[in-house]
């Protein structure tokens, strides 16, 4: 029974948690066992995959819950806005059963995760444990050993290979797994003081020999030992090449089991070995890469409040709740003293690895990265798995990164002019181009103005008719568009990090973007290419089905459904399909591609067996299948439908005399259709700016410079960064560009439309 007690009236505690691969039934039940204990407090503790994104708005809106499990937070400056609270002294009092201080509880290493300078802020259940899986069949059947050395661990590579067998499977699009061979090789050369250092981000860090040398060690092992395709396989799909055969070895965390849980072929034998050590190395050869995902509390002016909630943490940490959880989960725990006999078969070896570590480190969270350095690790990172640079010139661009986030911290409002030429030429182009349709927009209402009959059929309508029929209507869309709008411009101005106080900058976040930012450069040039590369496949295609439908072929009922089909589906689940079907192995696009190859003949068509579809230099390539699947249909049934619309006597004449079909399209079809074609382009132009969903999904949600969007910028920016000015200042630049976009097609299109 818990020593510390607060007394609770009718008392709701609001914990929404991330719903990763572990769920939220265990803690929920858990939530359900607490309020037995303790009568009259409620806990809502609900869940959802992105519950780190809802929290974070959460935050910006000042609506904060009680406690969170997060993916993803910027605990520093959670820190130090005093959002969170400060869990040392809870951890240094008594354990739930009231027998040992809370900390000592824990594994080596779990608190570690969510520290802070001095202060704790984060208390842990799960303990994920990064490892090597190998095929222990496969191990036995060639006398295969657990290598104990990077050396042994190259050496057996190299046997592998030559026994006609692939080592290993990794992902390339979770830049998190390859890296977890560079986390273990520098931890083991440069111990726990190198692994503070390199976390801080202090000068030379990225640049020391050490985190050099272990570079070096993820390079070989991408470049000479990986499974082909490996560029843009996800982790999944790694992870299944490996349990299908195609590979010795994986690398993952201990949550593969439960994963992969109804994939794992019956009777194959998963085999779990740490990371292999230098012989010169610092760290204990036993030390483990853990990662745990630890639950925050946040700050109150109800210090019961607080306390209720923490013993909430401490009840979910207790012994019997750590053995409930790995009998009903199958996973490893933050807390100690859980035997090997409560693990599946599958899952002792992980936790008898965990048994053995004298020592652990944690991986450090993504979000505590400066903006710029986490960008440069994500671009440099996959330079380095594809031979691009060297491993110097890896750390060596990490570091030049820091210290522009170091430069950024001391004088925040100073600007690079690196692009001064384009970024003058885009601000004086779209000035031209807005100011321009905006003067003839008013042009044209003056004449629209003088023309305009006094009496018309219907009558003018009075203003209190017409504030009836409209006013309810402008009223809420003005509530819940246009006043956010107005809302986000201001914020535009403003520096912000959605939780201290907001400072005007003025023009800093657009000087910032157009002028010194490499990356809005890279994300608009990639959103001109999604702008002008689907539409000139997209229109034509719809286009022609169009007029073949409308021709009359046969079994255009049917065709009209399947063109349409995509629509249905939405953006996200179609994306998700195409994540799938671009596997590199087991994909049905490179899987048909090497079936016709053979059927054909073709050797060109068979190449492309393990074509990594997802990897960064084939990404946008590869989205053009993806937009003409997803597009072509709704722009089919929309020219289908203006088409429909044309007198049919004007084919009977055009036919009468003498003119093909496609004449008749071209002089005809084409020309009564030509304001729905603008209609279809300047979608087209709006969709191409604002592409998201897809370029996030298809990269992990962590997209390099090459291929960032707009849009993935700005989201980046807002919830990554927590960089709100400047998040909304790329939102107004997607707005003027948006409104310049569309006011160019349609002035494009009359014109050619009065040419005709």
């Amino acid at each position: 029974m818990a020593l510390l007690r607060v007394s609770a009236h009718a008392t709701t505690l609001d914990i929404p948690v991330f719903a990763g691969g572990y769920g939220i039934s265990f803690y929920q039940e858990t939530a359900r066992a607490f309020e037995t204990e303790r009568p009259g407090v409620t806990i809502e503790l609900y869940g959802d995959p992105r519950i780190t994104d809802q929290v974070r708005v959460r935050l910006i809106d000042g609506d904060l819950p009680d406690a969170t499990l997060p993916r993803d937070l910027l605990l520093p400056a959670l820190v130090r806005a005093d959002k969170v609270v400060d869990l040392t002294p809870y951890l240094d009092g008594p354990n739930w059963e009231g027998d040992a201080r809370w900390r000592d509880t824990f594994q080596p290493g779990a608190l570690e995760a969510w520290r802070v300078e001095h202060g704790t802020y984060g208390v842990p259940l799960t303990y994920a444990c990064w490892s090597i899986f190998y095929n222990a069949g496969l191990f036995r059947a060639h006398g295969w050993r657990e290598p104990r050395t990077w050396n042994e661990f190259f050496a057996l590579c190299a046997e592998m290979k030559t026994a006609g067998v692939v080592p290993l499977s990794v992902t390339g699009v979770y830049g998190n797994y390859p890296d977890a061979f560079l986390r273990s090789a520098y931890y083991n050369l440069a111990g726990a003081e190198g692994w503070a250092a390199l976390n801080r981000g202090d000068p030379g860090a990225r640049t020391d020999p050490r985190y050099v040398r272990a570079a070096g060690v993820l390079q070989r092992l991408m470049q000479e030992d990986t499974l082909t395709g490996w560029e843009g396989m996800t982790h999944t799909a790694a992870q299944l090449a490996f349990l299908e055969g195609r590979a010795a070895m994986t690398v993952s965390g201990s949550w593969m089991l439960n994963e992969m849980k109804g994939r794992i072929p019956v009777g194959f034998e998963i085999g779990v070995m740490n990371f292999p050590v230098f012989v010169d190395g610092l760290a204990d050869p036993t030390t483990i890469q853990a990662g745990a995902d630890s639950f925050i509390v946040f700050a109150t002016h109800d210090p019961a409040r607080v306390q209720l909630t923490i013993d909430f943490l401490r009840f979910l940490t207790s012994r019997a709740n750590a053995r409930r959880f790995v009998r009903e989960v199958d996973a490893p725990v933050a807390v100690k003293g859980v035997p090997l006999s409560e693990f599946s078969p599958g899952m002792r070896p992980t936790a008898a690895m965990i048994d053995r570590a004298r020592d652990a480190f944690n991986m450090p969270q993504v979000a505590l990265q400066p903006p710029a350095t986490r960008q440069a690790l994500v671009d440099a990172r996959n330079d380095l798995m594809l031979g691009r640079i060297t491993p110097q010139a890896f750390g060596e661009r990490v570091e030049r990164a820091a210290a522009r986030d170091r430069a950024r911290a001391a004088d925040p409002d100073s600007v690079t002019m690196r692009h001064p030429w384009a970024g003058g030429v885009l601000l004086a182009a779209l000035a031209l181009v807005v100011g321009g349709f905006g003067w003839r927009a008013w042009m044209w209402r003056r004449r629209a103005d003088a023309a305009r009959v006094e009496e018309s059929y219907f009558g003018a309508l009075r203003p209190a008719v017409a504030a009836t029929f409209v006013g309810p209507a402008l009223a809420l869309y003005a509530t819940l568009t246009l006043a956010p709008a107005a809302v986000s411009f201001v914020w535009a101005f403003t520096r912000w990090d959605g939780l201290g106080e907001r400072t005007w900058t003025g023009w800093f976040n657009f000087k910032w973007l157009l002028f010194e930012s490499d990356l809005f450069w890279a994300a608009l040039r990639n959103n001109v290419f999604l702008m002008v590369v689907p539409a000139a496949i997209v229109l034509p295609t719809a286009l022609g089905f169009a007029f073949l439908l409308h021709r009359g072929v046969f079994g255009a009922r049917f065709l009209r459904g399947v063109f349409l089909f995509p629509n249905f589906l939405g953006g996200i689940a179609a994306t998700l399909l195409w994540l799938c079907a671009y596997e590199p192995h087991g994909g049905l696009v490179n899987a048909g591609l090497v079936a016709l190859g053979h059927l054909v003949g073709s050797e060109w068509l068979q190449s492309f067996a393990g074509f990594p579809w997802l990897a960064q230099s084939n990404l946008y390539g590869a989205l053009v299948p993806i937009y003409l699947w997803m597009a072509c249909g709704f722009n089919m049934v929309l020219f289908l439908a203006a088409m429909e619309g044309i007198d049919q006597q004007l084919y009977e004449a055009a036919e009468m005399d003498g003119a093909s079909v496609v004449r008749q399209f071209f002089t005809i079809t084409l020309p009564l259709i030509w304001d729905i074609v603008a209609i279809a382009v300047v979608f087209l132009v709006i969709g191409g700016l604002n592409a998201f969903e897809m370029i996030w999904l298809l990269t992990s949600q962590d997209p390099d410079s090459s291929t960032h969007t707009l849009g993935t910028l700005m989201v980046t920016s807002m919830f990554k960064d927590m960089q709100i000015g400047r998040a909304t200042a790329i939102a107004v630049m997607l707005f003027v560009l948006v409104i310049a976009g569309s006011a160019l097609v349609l002035r494009g299109f009359r014109r050619e439309a009065s040419e005709s």
